[in-house]
């Protein structure tokens, strides 16, 4: 099947993809934050990578998908490599640059099919599994269902169930819920950004600070200086930590991989592989270029299903998404001068159903009943997402992989048993 064009169509598909990843324009620096980063800094170039490279996907690869910050990769950025790792968020923009750099090489060299093939698609659901623990522990977190234990872990003092706030994420965890089921396929994601602007307009009315309720700064038409985090990236500490390198760049990779699959298949085109490749190309540089500006891993986004399952087929979609967003600069002065606390509070619903969906993919493709021993690769994050170490979570089923494909196959062929090796090193340099 050929691209079929309509005009009409595209432009629809673009205006879709970019309602579906509005969410993520507020709730990637609300999480990347926490590194001490500034947020109107981070909220700047956290639109700038979405529509640079989102623009870039549709006028090379000429496809309808969107690029922007990953979720699960940027808290695994903010919460183990800067915070539990104790690494300066500068050299932790290195080791996602140097990633970026070893995945334009895999791609470019032809190593990217060969690759692809030999890696177990369990560890990147396993992966995905622990990710969703981790992002549901942030949501309810801050929400305040439970306080934050200040040491690393679960929590252990349940919040006050009965405030507003918290009855409020219930919710408008359920309206995403609702949306989700009773709107069309192509934009029932758009519930997540709805749960936001509700929970922006109910603010004032129901989140306290210090037990007065907040109010809301005056609106100006100007957008936040982004230069405190530009050109930040500290290349050579990050190679004392390679250890981080390899993760990110086989978490993205694995990623990467399985998201493409799944939108380009339904667009029916002879060209397939072609493609894919096009946009892992963009991608290498869309990781490099999101570290220079301050990003942790940029990326495809599965919400690019939206402008597909409208009809969107062409480039054109991209581009209009990328034009649509450009207003959205200008408002994130309004945004920076919220307290932080609430805006985690007004993007917990979203980050929650974010946890959700992840994990429905998930239990989607793993046929537990005729691979029951997948369930060994997921209970192996579990050590790492109770202790909030998602370095741990990821490890663990690495240095398993070789045994879960002799377990499935009788045999364990290079690939898995070099994974369980680098496993074991970073596991080794890691913890001792």
């Amino acid at each position: 099947m050929e691209k079929s064009f309509s005009l009409q169509t595209e432009i629809l598909g673009g205006i879709i993809n970019a309602a579906l990843i509005s969410y993520a324009l507020i709730l990637n620096p609300a999480i990347v934050s926490a590194t001490g980063m500034p947020f109107p800094a981070l909220m700047t170039t956290t639109i700038l990578v979405t529509i640079i490279f989102t623009f870039l996907v549709g006028v090379y690869a000429r496809v309808p998908f969107i690029q922007s910050v990953y979720m699960g990769e940027n808290a695994f950025f903010a919460f183990t490599v800067v915070l539990a790792s104790q690494i300066d968020w500068r050299i932790a923009l290195g080791i996602v640059f140097w990633s970026g750099v070893i995945f334009a090489i895999v791609t470019f060299s032809g190593l990217r099919k060969r690759l692809a093939v030999h890696i177990p698609k369990e560890l990147g659901l396993a992966w995905g599994s622990a990710v969703s623990f981790f992002l549901l522990y942030l949501a309810l977190a801050n929400a305040g269902v439970f306080t934050k234990n200040p040491l690393p872990g679960l929590p252990t003092i349940p919040g006050k169930y009965y405030e507003p706030q918290i009855l409020s994420f219930f919710l408008l965890t359920a309206l995403i819920i609702i949306l989700y089921k009773l709107l069309p396929f192509q934009i029932r994601g758009i519930g997540m950004l709805i749960s936001i602007i509700v929970a922006l307009l109910i603010g004032p009315l129901v989140y306290k600070i210090n037990g007065e309720y907040i109010t809301y700064p005056s609106f100006a038409i100007v957008f936040s200086d982004p230069s405190p985090i530009i050109a930040q990236v500290d290349l050579i500490k990050a190679w004392n930590y390679a250890y981080f390198i390899i993760i990110f760049f086989l978490i993205a990779f694995v990623d990467v991989t399985g998201t493409l699959k799944a939108l380009v298949t339904p667009l029916k085109f002879k060209n397939e592989e072609e493609i894919i490749e096009k946009v892992m190309r963009v991608e290498g540089f869309s990781i490099m270029g999101g570290a220079y500006v301050g990003q942790p891993t940029v990326g495809t986004y599965i919400e690019s299903g939206g402008a597909v399952a409208a009809g969107a087929r062409t480039g054109i979609a991209s581009i209009v998404t990328a034009l649509v967003l450009i207003p959205t600069l200008f408002i994130t002065p309004f945004f920076s001068n919220l307290p932080p606390s609430f805006l985690l509070w007004a993007t917990a619903p979203a980050l929650a159903a974010v946890s959700g969906f992840i994990l429905m993919k998930v239990f989607e493709e793993i046929d537990f009943r005729n691979n029951p021993q997948a369930t060994i690769l997921i209970l192996m994050t579990l050590p790492g997402v109770i202790s909030g170490n998602l370095l741990l979570a990821f490890t663990l089923p690495m240095a398993s992989i070789a045994g879960y494909e002799y377990l499935t196959k009788k045999k364990a062929s290079i690939a898995p048993i070099i994974i369980s090796l680098i496993g074991f090193i970073i596991l080794g340099l890691y913890h001792y």
